[in-house]
């Protein structure tokens, strides 16, 4: 019989299927050379025993294998649970426990043929685990321990297990899940997809995967009898889009799986997407929370005092924290963890980028009163590292790429920033893997460069898989394909003199946007126009003071009005801010008795604007805060209004601001 230590070997060589050195598998499972050589030899007579004899060969140092596929099968006989590691068992226990709920000791001590006073130290190195989820075991009469906690805590748990058994990669445990996780798939995915499209949103492979287990351990648990009732954020969740999409959804779920499920679970699943990363940038369902833009633009501020290169206008960062960090801050509130990490690899590679990342996150830690994980904290890491890259040094006939990444947007972002940086290639699309039949329907393609295995017979296109950091083997295999390597940028200022000492320029602004096409990123942008301030989008005329309201909505509705008669916004528009703050309270107050109402973009916005209205006398808004000033904004783009937002909001926090100083300004 096997023992731990060979099934891990063996593990190992079947799952990576290739030749593999004594040195590497001493190097990747903790232990010498001479161990390995020692356990192979074990099996080795194993295999002689079922007459498998040159099936492993060890030749300089190199294991040789002549058959993966009679190994796994080997390794499936003659792997039981009475050769577990004390670990294995204690996860074996643990999934008992999570799955059927009860466990009897004195069964488990005959299956696991191991003593009861051992099974009691399990249980107890086990506690610690429960305790985080706030479960307990209790004693049942006549029955054994029963697991008690609140079902939503039990499916978290679950979760997490199901994460950790995969990241093991324990062939027994994949074989055992298959039996207890016994769900087709076929109903969730169409679900899934189908929940995708009505969102208008494209989440991560961990995403979907993620969501996917939880679907099978719901659809599970709902038929064995055992029901979330309720769970946090419920108001909330149900007028979020992602709910409205779900719910849609709803009877492709209960139709394949002939269930039925009730308000809250579609709620809870609703929570795991809003927790997702999203390959859509601008996406959010934090859309009102305009907190966010100010933190977000202080967290830019601050990194930037700390490093030598000015991020502080870079536009693809500030939109790919706002698109990150809102679901990191939705999963860190609710308990949701991220199923990879990226935290050792970013760590070794820029362990002073991560320093300073966590220092800047500090303030964002106040604000949600949680701190940032790790893992959390690496993959933010990751996005001031490719703003660095492309402001430090900032293709015609470009070959096409497909990228395909697991992780999300961020990870996607970096390793196609890295690409761009070093190679002259059109990246058509960055996609996750479950999207690459499709995509590649629609696109030509060139290459496909990926940090997956990809596994699909029908691709013609040349499969080059790197690391999510590219590292020098990387590129290496890049150019083994020919990749073509991207010349060095040039400054637009410097393009623009040579052009004119030896031409007449006839139409300059066409000129700069047709360049600015052609040169793409190869060009360092130096001559744009600045940005946008509070002075170009506050009018004199926008401004009312002293005016009389009677309550917060007619406060609201007369700067409103300001807006809608200057042509800026419709009617509707002053009703959705309304609205808004109805449905999400006084978040809007951003200042000492000031408010800044707003909506999103519906179609119903014609000019990027603000209007100021201040109040005779103060009136009390939702939460019970008292404002006397009422700065409505609109923003055409979503996104046009933010930099003279922010720098408001900031000079509005000031201790010696007067709102009458700031006025005679204009």
């Amino acid at each position: 019989m096997l023992n731990s230590r060979s099934t891990l070997i063996l593990q190992n060589l079947i799952l990576h299927k290739k030749e593999k050195s004594l040195k590497e598998l001493s190097e990747e499972l903790g232990v010498s050379e001479r161990t390995v050589r020692y356990e192979l030899e074990k099996i080795s007579e194993l295999l002689s025993d079922e007459n498998s004899l040159d099936n492993i060969e060890i030749s300089k140092g190199i294991v040789k294998i002549s058959n993966f596929k009679s190994l796994e099968e080997f390794l499936k006989d003659n792997y039981d649970k009475t050769t577990f590691s004390s670990e294995e068992r204690e996860l074996y226990i643990l999934m008992l426990i999570l799955f059927k709920r009860v466990i009897n000791q004195v069964q488990l001590s005959e299956e696991l043929d191991i003593s009861r006073s051992t099974i009691k130290l399990h249980l107890k190195d086990l506690k610690e685990t429960l305790d985080k989820y706030h479960l307990s075991l209790e004693i049942c009469h006549k029955k054994g321990l029963e697991l008690i906690g609140k079902e939503e805590d039990i499916r978290q748990c679950l979760l997490k297990f199901l994460t950790t058994i995969k990241n093991r990669k324990n062939i027994f445990f994949k074989n055992i899940l298959k039996e207890y996780l016994s769900v087709n798939e076929e109903g969730i995915k169409l679900f899934l997809n189908y929940c995708q499209k009505i969102m208008d949103r494209i989440i991560s492979d961990e995403a979907y995967q993620i969501i996917k287990n939880y679907l099978k351990i719901t659809i599970l648990m709902v038929r064995a009898g055992h029901h979330i009732d309720k769970i946090k954020n419920e108001n909330f969740l149900e007028n979020t889009k992602e709910y409205e999409a779900v719910k849609k959804g709803s009877t492709l779920l209960e139709a394949h799986y002939d269930i039925e499920l009730s308000k809250v679970e579609y709620l809870k699943i609703t929570d795991y997407f809003l927790g997702s990363h999203t390959y859509n940038l601008n996406y959010s369902y934090y859309e009102n929370w305009v907190e966010m833009e100010i933190l977000v633009k202080k967290l830019i501020t601050e990194f930037n005092k700390r490093v030598d290169v000015d991020i502080s206008q870079d536009e693809t960062l500030i939109d790919g924290l706002l698109n990150h960090i809102k679901p990191t801050i939705y999963r860190i509130q609710n308990g949701i963890e991220l199923e990879n990490s990226i935290y050792q690899e970013v760590l070794e590679s820029y362990p002073q980028l991560f320093d300073i990342t966590s220092e800047v996150l500090e303030g964002l830690e106040k604000f949600i009163e949680k701190k940032f994980t790790k893992d959390e904290i690496a993959f933010i890491t990751i996005h001031f590292k490719a703003a660095i890259d492309r402001n430090r040094v900032k293709s015609k006939n470009k070959k096409k790429v497909l990228l395909v990444c697991g992780l999300g947007y961020g990870t996607s972002k970096l390793l196609a920033q890295q690409i761009k940086e070093f190679y002259s290639l059109d990246i058509v699309d960055i996609i996750p893997s479950h999207l690459l039949t499709k995509s590649l329907e629609k696109n030509s393609i060139d290459y496909i460069i990926t940090t997956l295995d990809l596994e699909n017979s029908d691709i013609t296109q040349p499969i080059i898989k790197v690391n999510p950091l590219l590292s020098n083997e990387d590129m290496e295999i890049l150019e083994s394909f020919n990749v073509p390597r991207r010349s060095k940028k040039v400054l637009f200022s410097q393009v623009l003199e040579v052009i004119e000492k030896n031409t007449t320029i006839t139409d300059k602004d066409n000129l700069l946007l047709q360049l600015k096409e052609l040169l793409d990123s190869t060009l360092v942008d130096d001559i744009s126009p600045k940005k946008l301030t509070i002075f170009d989008l506050l009018d004199r005329t926008y401004i009312k003071e002293g005016v009389l309201a009677n309550n917060w909505q007619e406060a609201v509705l007369l700067a409103g009005e300001i807006l809608e008669k200057n042509g800026c916004v419709t009617k509707k528009y002053t009703e959705n801010m309304i609205e808004i703050i109805e449905k999400y309270g006084g978040y809007i107050i951003l200042a000492p008795n000031m408010a800044f109402p707003h909506a999103r973009n519906e179609n119903d916005v014609f000019k990027t604007a603000f209007s100021l209205v201040t109040l005779k006398e103060p009136v009390l808004f939702p939460n019970d805060k008292l404002v006397q000033t009422v700065v409505a904004f609109a923003s055409k783009d979503n996104k046009e209004h933010l930099d003279p937002f922010v720098q408001f909001v900031e000079i509005a926090n000031e201790k010696r601001f007067n709102i009458n100083n700031f006025v005679k300004k204009f």
